[in-house]
């Protein structure tokens, strides 16, 4: 039967008609808010997304060398070396290592300071689909032993000066070549005689069994053949040494793609021009901050390198005077120190040249970056990253710093706050959470701890894989990040939380307090108690009266249970390389850092009369 054309267009509802035509369609989903930080790249003219390298850290140094073979690649102690002299170096330290027996995925471990043999080493090891295991000259013995029993190296490049503690923690790790490198040869004549008797003090015997060669041999010997081989770009370059979340010494494994994607972000974000910046790298390339945006971001933009073995502010300003550095990574304790110097010098004339300063590893203190660039009249740019990614995943724009803020996320670089007791929501701007990171600098993971690896990397149900970074933050709503503490350095004093970061600031307002550190230690009745760890600008005449006074200024400002129930006062709080703060060697009571070995001054970089930052 034929039915009538009908048009549903009305329907009887509750008594009422209802005109179905007027009536609105379903709303469609809302689209998923855009992250307020975005809007802040695009009027930097810095793209959201970036093309990145699909080759590996040899190539890229080819590439260099190819397209800008007569420019400067390194300058060290007044000598030069073109990119075309150092690719020929490091092709030569390659053949070099594979005479070696050093293969594809095998480790060399470098303990080497921040010399041209220390570039020339690792991308000779790059080229070789090798993995550097990059220890640094400075690592206690009972983590560099656990290293190389870890890692089970077939070569390790070191210092001839350290030998002895490199052949000690060598012992039993299956090591089958020593590659000595010396750094005489930089030195004036009187400073080659020092370094003679300092070998002739540290001087060992060779019983270990383990073939010793001077990587001045080696290089000299060996042709300069590019190797055959081709590294796959997402197998591991590097193995990083790193506390990670939990404070214990794991190796963060980073291929070649999350570093170049880094040194891709980072190189974007300073508007690096190619082949004609400079780079003064005074940070140590044996820590991953220095690596990336000290050796790996120059090289990827054929850059000028300027190589510092040994930091001295004194130095540090006649290098600037006289290379004029465009780009100038560095750490807080450094823009201190130069100030310091600059202080010391009458009619100092603002340094020309230095386009953008990048400050991260510690916090930096808004006076230290107003002081600094009062003197100097370069602006300081803070940015924040971990070793875990390789390592930069926030910075300030260049050119507009804020106090206390370590800016906006990298391009391509996905940021979640949660929160802080189940990790299950993300919070609003404003409130404090632990921060997750996603991006294509992430490490693959931790070499040989799978338990590790699936606490720290997870992946959502769209196979995102997200770093817990451990950082709780907060970020205002125009997407501006600062760090508000560390997860796991949380006080829980009878169940209310402390975050020791605000304490410390508090303190730090007190005139009388140089340095502070602020921890919990465990207490039978409160869980835990709140312990500051003081650094005092002038040793008081009366301790007692001081602790007084700043547990008074603490009442002002703090509520009842996150005021210090102690106070310490040290003369050094322990700190790293980079001027990082260990915290874990005060929780169990205050222990001043040990002065580290000194390093040569192969650049003619030491014994000045400017402070020293030690790599």
């Amino acid at each position: 039967m034929n039915m009538p054309h009908v048009s549903f267009r009305r329907w009887w509802k509750n008594g009422e008609t209802v005109d179905l035509a007027a009536s609105p369609p379903p709303a469609a989903p809302a689209p998923p808010a855009e992250p307020p930080w975005l809007k802040h790249l695009d009027r930097a003219g810095i793209p959201r997304t970036l093309n990145y390298p699909t080759t590996t850290l040899g190539r890229i140094l080819d590439q260099s060398a190819d397209r800008y073979g007569d420019v400067t690649a390194l300058l060290y102690n007044g000598k030069r070396w073109s990119y075309r002299e150092l690719l020929d170096q490091v092709n030569r330290a390659a053949a070099g290592f594979a005479e070696l027996g050093v293969r594809r995925g095998d480790r060399v471990l470098l303990a080497l300071p921040n010399c041209p043999e220390s570039v020339i080493c690792f991308f000779a090891v790059q080229k070789l689909g090798a993995v550097v295991v990059n220890a640094g000259p400075l690592m206690g013995q009972d983590d560099l032993r656990a290293v190389m029993a870890m890692t089970r190296p077939r070569v390790a490049v070191g210092l001839d000066l350290l030998a002895q503690g490199l052949m000690r923690a060598a012992h039993g790790s299956g090591l089958e070549h020593f590659v000595w490198v010396s750094l005489q040869f930089y030195q004036s004549v009187l400073k080659r005689v020092g370094y003679q008797m300092k070998l002739w003090q540290n001087r060992s015997t060779n019983g270990d069994g383990i073939e010793h060669r001077p990587l001045a041999d080696l290089l000299a010997h060996s042709p300069a053949r590019p190797p055959s081989v081709a590294p796959d770009p997402h197998k591991t370059a590097v193995l990083q040494p790193t506390g990670g979340t939990t404070g214990t010494l794991k190796l963060a494994e980073l291929s070649h793609a999350a570093l170049l994607a880094n040194a891709t972000q980072v190189s974007t974000w300073m508007a690096c021009r190619a082949g004609q910046e400079r780079v003064l790298t005074i940070l140590p390339t044996f820590h991953v901050y220095g690596l990336t945006l000290g050796l790996i971001c120059p090289i990827l933009a054929a850059s000028t390198i300027i190589v510092v073995t040994r930091f001295d502010a004194g130095e540090t300003l006649d290098l600037i005077r006289r290379h004029r550095p465009t780009l100038f990574p560095l750490v807080p304790a450094a823009c201190d120190a130069l100030s310091d110097e600059i202080e010391k010098t009458e009619d100092f004339a603002p340094l020309e040249g230095i386009r953008l300063c990048f400050s991260g590893a510690a916090p930096l203190p808004p006076q230290t970056a107003e002081r600094f660039q009062r003197l100097t009249g370069v602006m300081v740019v803070e940015g924040y990253g971990l070793t875990e990614a390789a390592p930069v995943t926030h910075s300030s724009l260049p050119g507009e710093p804020r106090p206390c803020c370590v800016g906006l996320p990298m391009p391509d670089t996905r940021i979640r706050v949660v929160d802080l007791d189940r990790g299950h929501r993300d919070v609003a701007p404003g409130e404090a959470g632990e921060m997750l990171v996603a991006g294509p600098q992430l490490m693959s993971g931790y070499y040989a701890d799978h338990e590790q690896t699936e606490r720290t990397l997870t992946k959502d149900d769209e196979g995102t894989v997200w770093l817990h970074t451990g950082d709780v933050v907060r970020y205002d709503a125009e997407g501006y990040f600062s760090i508000v503490d560390r997860k796991k350095d949380m006080i829980i004093r009878s169940g209310l939380k402390i975050y020791p970061g605000k304490v410390e600031k508090v303190l730090r307002a007190h005139k009388a307090v140089s340095d502070v550190a602020v921890v919990g230690r465990p207490d039978a009745v409160h869980t835990q108690v709140v312990v500051a760890v003081v650094v005092a600008a002038v040793k008081p005449e009366d301790p007692r009266q001081l602790e007084a006074d700043l547990r008074a200024h603490c009442r002002e400002h703090l509520a009842p249970y996150e005021v210090p129930a102690q106070i310490e006062f040290v003369e050094k709080l322990p700190r790293s390389a980079l001027g990082k703060l260990l915290k874990r060697d005060l929780r169990e009571g205050p222990i001043v850092a040990t002065p580290v070995e000194e390093l040569p001054s192969g650049n003619g970089n030491g014994n000045g009369n400017g402070k020293e930052v030690h790599p």
